[in-house]
């Protein structure tokens, strides 16, 4: 099934007032036309009206020749004059319905008390309205010239209706654009802060509710900046507070004569030691990273081989040529901490690959452990989670992959988990080519 795209709230406030000014200006032009209408009826009914009131008053107490000489007098194109009713022999009338003309029948016949018939006829280029009417009894032919009655399109007034839509959508454009540019703004500063970015303030302006918006992200924003700052700090001055005495306690039992204990002591020690160094990295993954070229090929390769001296070998398949714009060490950071996990948690053999894909690189570490059941691997990417199957017994800090997710999201990436085909279980990461 297609889903629509949701429109935005620029496309519907520019709607809304397109629609109410289309639909005003046709209301408007509605009620201008049957006002129109309305007019030129009146005026026809009237005309009609003093007409026939003028030949009855011409007409009464003619004779009959008297009569024939007064029409012919007044029989003149372009004015209201009675023609005898054997007038419309051989006349081709044409279609004259309409309902101006249904409606002035009917309030004539209604106005003289008998039918009043209406024909149609177009005589050198202009309307005559034909009204068989009766005058002091006698039938006759009433001939009223409609060319100024007629209802022409009133191409001006569709022409400033069309002007005052267009001027209106314009202003309702830069309206809507004004309202909705300081949200756009916003919603790119959220995105940001989303992206583990500090964005710039926003500009407090626009309408007063956007206004009071802006002011409290930007307060919100300022909170967060400062809360991380304490935060990071917090943990790099507890990470550099306790490299000392574990390096005292480190010499110390290095001074001492072999014992049961003593390996087992100084394991523990390198335990606290990187648990320490965790702090450390992930204090400095919220920094903003300074960005360079980076040729992830030889950095990989060269993680890879530290790990190797570390009696953990792994299978590289590397691209050469490949390239992020990105911080170098947080890359190698990115890559240690996957590395570890594999060294910990999974089972050899290890794979580090890095390939072109999707329009960026793609770093992938597999091995053939036991993997993270889908319903935890969410909650594997927070700050201090430990897996309940690992808590207490592998000396981690729960800071590993929340490390790797920090800098992905710095970075612009992606960070995913795969199942493999032949049973190996991937950490899957994507970050755009330089």
């Amino acid at each position: 099934m297609i889903r629509l795209r949701t429109p935005s709230l620029f496309v519907r406030l520019l709607l809304l007032v397109v629609f109410a000014v289309l639909i005003t200006q046709a209301v408007t032009l509605w009620m201008a036309a049957a006002e129109r209408h309305r007019l030129i009826g009146e005026q026809l009914y009237a005309e009609v009206l003093d007409a026939l009131a003028g030949a009855e008053e011409a007409l009464d107490g003619l004779g009959a020749g008297a009569r024939e000489e007064y029409l012919l007098t007044q029989n003149r194109p372009g004015f209201p004059h009675l023609l005898p009713a054997s007038a419309d022999i051989g006349i081709a009338f044409h279609d004259g319905d309409t309902p101006l003309t249904r409606e002035l029948s009917a309030r004539l016949s209604r106005a003289l008390g008998e039918p009043v018939t209406l024909r149609m006829r177009l005589f050198e280029g202009r309307r005559e309205l034909w009204f068989a009417v009766h005058v002091l009894g006698e039938a006759y032919w009433l001939v009223v010239p409609a060319g100024r009655f007629q209802e022409r399109p009133f191409d001006t007034t569709l022409q400033a209706s069309l002007l005052a839509s267009l001027l209106a959508i314009a202003l309702a454009f830069a309206v809507a654009w004004q309202v909705v540019r300081p949200l756009a703004r916003l919603s790119a500063a959220v995105r940001e802060r989303e992206a583990g970015r500090t964005p710039q303030p926003v500009p407090e302006r626009g309408v007063r509710e956007v206004r009071a918006l802006a002011e409290a992200f930007n307060r919100m924003n300022g909170a967060l900046d400062t809360a991380e700052r304490e935060r990071r700090l917090m943990l790099a001055g507890l990470s550099h507070d306790l490299r000392t005495p574990l390096t005292r306690l480190r010499l110390l039992l290095e001074m001492q004569d072999d014992s049961a204990d003593r390996k087992d002591m100084l394991d523990d020690l390198d335990e606290l030691g990187r648990i320490v160094s965790q702090f450390s990295d992930f204090a400095r993954a919220g920094e903003t990273p300074r960005r360079e070229t980076v040729a992830l090929g030889e950095l990989a390769a060269s993680v890879a081989a530290r790990f190797g001296r570390l009696a953990l070998p792994a299978e590289l398949a590397l691209e050469d040529g490949l390239t992020v714009f990105a911080d170098p060490l947080a890359i190698e950071r990115l890559l240690t901490n996957l590395l570890e996990n594999a060294r910990r948690y999974g089972k050899p053999p290890v794979r580090l690959s890095v390939r072109a894909a999707g329009g960026g690189v793609e770093m992938k570490v597999t091995d053939y452990g036991d993997g993270i059941a889908a319903a935890l691997r969410e909650a594997a990417l927070a700050p201090f989670e430990r897996l309940a199957a690992h808590r207490g017994t592998d000396g981690g800090s729960g800071l590993g992959l929340a490390i790797v997710a920090r800098v992905v999201r710095q970075h612009g990436g992606t960070l995913g988990f795969v199942d493999e085909a032949d049973g190996g279980f991937s950490v899957r990461v994507w970050l755009p080519a330089a």
